[in-house]
């Protein structure tokens, strides 16, 4: 299945000192738990049998970690060293690989299911590493991928991150369906933090407090994290049955068709 895999530092890299913050917050920060549990909630509506997973963008590991314990065969890479280093902290191997300049160091239909969190954004060429998941996928298998919305939101935060964009669904999907792709479902999610968060980073700004994180910025905390967290778990009751109109981040369902299967293609 794997290929030699080459060490090599990534264009798009998130701001080093960012590493250990996301390893610190992420097994209890309201963003982080809502964001995992609605891809995991995506895997089990639209996958039947578990199987091996590629985490493109792996991070830290966590949801890597999770997917182990749910009885997947998982793998992951990441273009930060400093990724790769906390994945070990958690007992997960990943490798670093620069995959903005190189193919993905896999076989063609390696993988059952394929994760792309907040990854697209960091890229240079979208597209390529939209085909790259493409070739490495299973014929019938499944993508997931996220991304941060609207470009009118770009922001210190995005720069932190490393992001070289953000998206809008129809540009999205006309690049998704470009490549062969069908869409099985796709909504914005984070929809009631969209003003709150515009809030934030606004008096942020204002207070030149620029070079912190988002995640240690949770005004009132004591009363506004446990609201988070209810309305978190309703909005992953409503993403059951409905794509939300608007939020802060898309999420992506996506499927390697069949040869000769015709796609609807929805825009």
């Amino acid at each position: 299945m794997e290929k030699k895999l080459k060490v090599q530092t990534m264009q798009g890299k998130m701001r080093t000192d960012l590493y250990q913050e996301l390893y610190e917050v992420e097994n209890t920060h309201w963003w982080h738990k809502h964001k995992r549990a609605t891809v995991h909630q995506m895997i089990k509506k639209y996958i039947t049998n578990k199987g091996s997973v590629l985490d493109i963008g792996s991070g830290t590991g966590k949801i890597l970690e999770e997917l182990k314990q749910h009885g997947w065969d998982v793998n992951g890479i990441d273009g930060a060293c400093e990724a790769v280093a906390w994945s070990k902290k958690r007992g997960i191997t990943t490798h670093q690989v620069d995959f903005v300049k190189n193919k993905l160091p896999f076989n063609n239909d390696s993988y059952d299911l394929v994760l792309a969190l907040d990854l697209l954004e960091h890229i240079p060429n979208d597209e390529q590493i939209l085909q790259e998941m493409y070739r490495v996928l299973k014929s019938g298998g499944t993508a997931v991928i996220t991304v941060p919305a609207y470009q009118w939101l770009y922001n210190y935060w995005d720069e932190m991150l490393g992001h070289q964009r953000r998206y809008s669904m129809s540009e999205i999907k006309k690049k998704i369906y470009a490549l062969g792709w069908q869409i099985t479902f796709a909504s914005y999610y984070f929809c009631l933090f969209l003003i709150p968060t515009i809030f934030v980073r606004k008096i942020k700004k204002l207070f030149n407090k620029t070079g912190d994180s988002d995640f240690k910025t949770t005004p009132f905390a004591a009363i506004t994290v446990p609201i988070m967290n209810m309305y978190a778990l309703f909005e992953r009751l409503l993403l059951r049955f409905v794509a939300l109109p608007f939020g802060l981040s898309l999420i992506f369902a996506i499927r390697k068709p069949y040869n000769n299967e015709v796609i609807n293609q929805d825009l």
